[in-house]
């Protein structure tokens, strides 16, 4: 029998959730239990389906499995946000604000109460500025830019082998790395790739 604890926290530091995983040859979630900044228990789950945890920094919990997505409350009451299918990536949001979960269906963004705030086109790989605002995804050769919701710009790519794409600092350009170690950067404002070494 294999019993181990993982620590997940919220970027804020407020929040902790320990996650108990036990099992034979196959690993489940034998507990949660959420934690604030005190070290207070604010609520426990036992033999729960779901085994990767994300904490949001006002203490909500987005939590899935290969074939749903959940969200739990500061309550603890749970609520499905969506069945997946072929699910590929996950995370947050630079502040933390939105958290993002895609699958062969799409990008979807949900706030940190859990909310759907915006559906995208699917891609591999994906980012986003602090709130949302900008979303760039990356699927197959090309680079799709989102701006509040709605397709701004499309890009093709010099490779469809794409290591990581982000956002800078200041959400105008969008650094894409390739093999090698090649970055590329493009510049959303002026619509063109601006460097590449």
């Amino acid at each position: 029998m294999i019993s181990f604890t993982v620590d997940v926290g919220s970027s804020n530091g407020l929040y902790r959730a320990a996650v108990q995983y036990g099992g034979g040859s196959e690993l489940i979630t034998s507990s949660l239990t959420l934690y604030d900044a005190y070290d207070n228990v604010v609520y426990v789950k036992n033999n729960i389906i779901m085994n990767t945890f994300y904490v949001c920094d006002n203490g909500n919990v987005f939590a899935l499995n290969e074939h749903r997505l959940c969200f739990y409350r500061m309550d603890g009451s749970e609520m499905l946000l969506q069945e997946l299918s072929y699910p590929n990536g996950f995370g947050f949001s630079p502040d933390n604000a939105v958290f993002f979960a895609s699958d062969k269906e799409g990008l979807f963004a949900y706030s940190d109460e859990g909310s759907l705030t915006g559906k995208y086109r699917p891609g591999r790989l994906f980012a986003s500025t602090s709130g949302g605002g900008a979303v760039a995804i990356i699927s197959a050769d090309t680079l799709f830019v989102y701006r509040s919701g709605g397709l701004v710009d499309r890009q093709f790519l010099s490779s469809p082998y794409v290591h990581d794409v982000c956002f800078s600092d200041d959400g105008a350009s969008i650094v894409i790395r390739l093999p090698g170690d090649i970055r590329a950067i493009y510049d959303t404002h002026r619509r063109e790739w601006v460097e590449q070494k």
